[in-house]
């Protein structure tokens, strides 16, 4: 997962947006999964990926898998949770499903399509419909508005537009409630390969309310995450290491934070080829 979710970045959706633009070589993993703010380029078809994360336990120099983080550890370290999501053959998300400790479910999120394009997503929870969204895509595919619903009696919660600009490298996103008085908008800048480097959330009466900010390594992975208040002090830090399958897609990452904390996230693949 993308510990320490930067929460005020929730529902950013950039470039592949409600049709799949992928090409056979990656797939997408971000929109309606943990990487939504930060997506990743998954090489290959992949048909499932499954995230899980354990306290890591000193070992020398380096560290081996301890105990699996519990939803309890995770509210206290602020952590997302493990996961599962599928794909089809086209690279499309059809579900992801945040599960505890145990592999029990917690959300699921189930993906909708119109004319082979996402036209809406679904939020399950104990068996239970508790939010769906509908999306608007422009011609290039690309989300453009969210609106969010309760199901009982179809209640709009709220609204999200999403300008793109042309060069794909600026997305700004704006949040309305169900009265469509504007609240906070968010600012995010991509750079040429399409990776997210930077977030700021702004607020109407206040101002600038907080940003993250992310570096990669030379394989394209995320190195270092840093979160700053709405003061621009640094807040958190997170560094990251990592280890490969035969794709080049990571298998384990060690995560540390300023605070001594150290995680093992560890993924499974399952491909189409």
């Amino acid at each position: 997962m993308r510990k320490l979710l930067f929460l005020l970045m929730a529902f950013i959706f950039v470039a592949t947006g409600c049709k799949n633009n992928n090409p056979a070589s990656y797939t997408k993993l971000g929109d309606y999964t943990p990487y939504g703010s930060y997506p990743e380029k998954l090489i290959g078809k992949v048909e499932k990926v499954v995230e899980k994360n354990y306290w890591a336990i000193p070992e020398g120099s380096t560290f081996k898998k301890g105990n699996p983080i519990t939803i309890k550890d995770r509210d206290s370290l602020n952590w997302t949770n493990d996961f599962e999501a599928l794909f089809d053959n086209n690279g499309t998300l059809l579900s992801c499903n945040l599960i505890d400790e145990n592999g029990n479910s917690v959300t699921k999120w189930e993906m909708g399509k119109e004319n082979n394009a996402l036209a809406s997503a679904k939020r399950i929870s104990r068996d239970t419909l508790r939010v769906y969204h509908k999306l608007k895509c422009n011609a290039d595919g690309e989300i453009v508005e969210l609106s969010a619903y309760r199901p009982v009696a179809d209640t709009l919660l709220a609204r999200y537009t999403y300008y793109i600009a042309s060069g794909k490298d600026t997305v700004i996103s704006q949040y309305y409630d169900y009265k469509n008085v504007p609240g906070m908008k968010g600012i995010y800048l991509y750079n040429d390969n399409g990776q997210f480097i930077r977030g700021e959330s702004i607020m109407p009466s206040s101002g600038f309310d907080g940003a993250a900010e992310v570096k990669y390594n030379e394989k394209g992975k995320m190195s270092e995450l840093k979160f700053y208040d709405k003061d621009k002090k640094v807040t958190d830090s997170n560094y990251f290491t990592y280890e490969y399958d035969q794709k080049g897609n990571w298998t384990k990452a060690v995560v540390k934070d300023d605070r001594g904390n150290v995680v093992i996230e560890e993924r499974t693949y399952t491909y189409f080829e």
